[in-house]
């Protein structure tokens, strides 16, 4: 069958069938069934882990040795047989050694693409659903067994027309999980904080995020708008890459994209955890560098926060990919983030606050991007800020420095703004998130990276990009116009037309000079006035930090102060009639 018209028995399809929402009885016997099923779960794994308690308390007792699981097995197996939004929580958790001993959050990682797979006829129907057809009809050839299966759908590689193409499809029963955990997990927030549980007020945080992100994914249509929005902001960055789109698949439930030829960063982690292998010396042997893959990451990642406000939100390493070069290409763009203008601005200034250990200008960057009430308390949240800086920073002569990570120090004033009741929007959250996110992905694979000084030099760079770019929007301009008009006419056009005479004077023949040093020092003060203003453009357009030191705006400017002393002085000496030196 024709794909085109597999897609246009999809559209009809969906344009004659209604969609109802389930009554209220039957959301409540949804409730009520997830809630057993989750206390079954729950007995089950709790059961387990005092049997694997046991056998460790009782070598001799070969039965529980057998059957015992460890306990990042059991964690894992445990989310994985919750499923749903538990297992996305999961995925979460993985990236937070933080939170989880580096033994847990391995242990959790095949959460991320080794979730259990759902069979093919449930696939195939599903597929049939949104698009009209069989895969095997819609596709030259299509591989029956996933690469990849996560919480949302499952990946399978399918060919069309000489191309390879990644098929998501979404799980069957994922819309009514994630709708019944949603709400469970809802009344769980609840629970917590009308009982003050203080030992669980560590998932308050997490868990209020996550909520706010998870029915995002379950509309793969969303998911392909920010993938055409990516795709084109990437065509300009050589080292982002972000798959196309085959539009004629892209339904609520399923989504078909070109196939990146490389390998997750996930897969490079099990390898480094599994020792050599080759993997690692096939990546070696095409450049692969960590250093540099953790550069483009946040490059990448910042890139498209403050260039064009609209950001991968979901970075985890299954989403990640090693690309020749060191690319980095992007898949999964279920969670994703939308920044505006003047949000960016802050952030940027956030984030070279934090750097630099400028705590007012942390609070007064945070406070601009936040909702405040009559419940907040903004003193407070300063005098927290104050006393857990201390543990942030370390004196470095009379500079400061990082001792403690981004991850540390973002959740220790996502922590403050919840206590003084500073609520930072949404999308500012989604940032934060995925900069944690980042921050212990690149803890994991390049260690010695010196992520602090990296943010510092790239926000100072888009700082620079942000204020050229707003100075010379249309209004500016024409603002600038009309209130220098006569500066412009008395002022510039003056002293451009004493340039002109001085350059032009020893070709007139009513004002050329038959003193020949007298014409090296006008032609000199041409060519000085033309130096001094490429020194001050390049010293402007500088892409290091506005500082001194060995670096191009040192040098420039270093070469405009030279030119222009010397350039008042063969003005001078021509207005005085002094001879010139040759």
């Amino acid at each position: 069958m024709n794909a085109a018209v597999c897609a246009a028995n999809a559209r009809a399809r969906h344009q004659n069938i209604p969609h109802a929402g389930p009554s209220a009885c039957r959301l409540l016997w949804m409730n009520i069934t997830r809630v057993i099923v989750i206390a079954v779960v729950l007995t089950r794994h709790g059961s387990g882990h005092l049997l694997s308690l046991l056998a460790r308390s009782w070598p001799r007792v070969n039965i529980l040795r057998k059957h015992a699981i460890m306990g990042p097995d059991r964690l894992r197996l445990l989310f994985e047989d919750l499923g749903g939004t538990f297992i996305k929580f999961g995925q979460m958790l993985a990236l937070q050694p933080d939170i989880l001993s580096l033994e847990y959050c391995n242990g959790l990682l095949d959460l991320l693409d080794r979730i259990s797979p759902f069979p093919y006829c449930e696939l195939e129907r599903v597929f049939k659903e949104e698009t009209g057809c069989k895969p095997s009809e819609a596709f030259d050839s299509f591989d029956p067994e996933p690469v990849a299966t996560a919480s949302v759908g499952q990946v399978h590689v399918a060919w069309l027309g000489g191309r390879k193409f990644a098929v998501k499809v979404q799980r069957p029963s994922v819309q009514s999980d994630f709708a019944g955990d949603i709400r469970l997990m809802t009344g769980s927030l609840w629970v917590i904080r009308r009982l003050h549980l203080r030992p669980f007020y560590w998932l308050i945080e997490p868990i209020g995020e996550f909520l706010a992100w998870t029915r995002e994914e379950l509309d793969f249509r969303r998911e392909a708008s920010y993938m055409r929005q990516a795709w084109r902001n990437a065509q300009s960055n050589p080292h982002e890459r972000v798959p196309e789109l085959l539009e004629k698949f892209v339904t609520r439930r399923t989504l078909v994209m070109e196939f990146l030829p490389g390998s997750t960063l996930l897969s490079y982690l099990r390898a480094r955890e599994d020792g050599p292998s080759s993997l690692i010396s096939s990546l070696e042997e095409r450049g692969f560098d960590s250093h540099t893959m953790a550069a483009h990451i946040i490059d990448n990642f910042l890139g498209d926060v403050f260039q064009y406000g609209l950001f991968h939100a979901d970075l985890h390493p299954a989403n990640l990919m090693i690309l020749p070069e060191n690319i980095v290409g992007y898949i999964d763009f279920g969670i994703t983030g939308c920044i505006s203008s003047y949000s960016r601005q802050n952030l940027i200034a956030l984030t070279l606050a934090y750097t630099s250990g400028d705590l007012k200008g942390m609070c007064d960057a945070f406070f601009r991007v936040s909702a405040m009430d009559s419940s907040t308390s903004a003193a407070r949240f300063q005098q927290g800020l104050a006393r857990d800086s201390r543990n942030w920073y370390e004196k470095d002569g009379r500079s400061v420095r990082l001792r403690k990570n981004f991850t540390l120090v973002m959740l220790d004033m996502l922590r403050l703004s919840r206590e003084s009741g500073v609520w930072p929007e949404r999308d500012v959250i989604k940032y934060i998130r995925s900069a944690i996110a980042i921050d212990g992905l690149i803890t994991r694979f390049a260690p010695r990276f010196d992520l602090g000084q990296h943010l510092r030099d790239t926000c100072d760079r888009y700082l620079k990009w942000h204020m050229r770019r707003s100075m010379f929007t249309m209004n500016n301009l024409i603002g600038w116009t009309a209130a220098n008009v006569h500066l412009f006419r008395d002022g510039g056009l003056r002293g451009l037309e004493t340039l002109r005479r001085l350059a032009v004077a020893q070709y007139l023949p009513e004002h050329r000079s038959h003193d020949r040093a007298t014409d090296l020092a006008r032609s000199r003060v041409t060519y000085l006035a033309g130096f001094l203003a490429s020194a001050c453009f390049t010293a402007w357009l500088a892409p290091e930090p506005v500082q001194l030191g060995a670096n191009v705006f040192t040098a420039a400017l270093a070469s405009a102060c030279a030119a222009f002393c010397w350039l008042i002085s063969s003005v001078r000496n021509l207005q005085s009639g002094e001879r010139p030196n040759a």
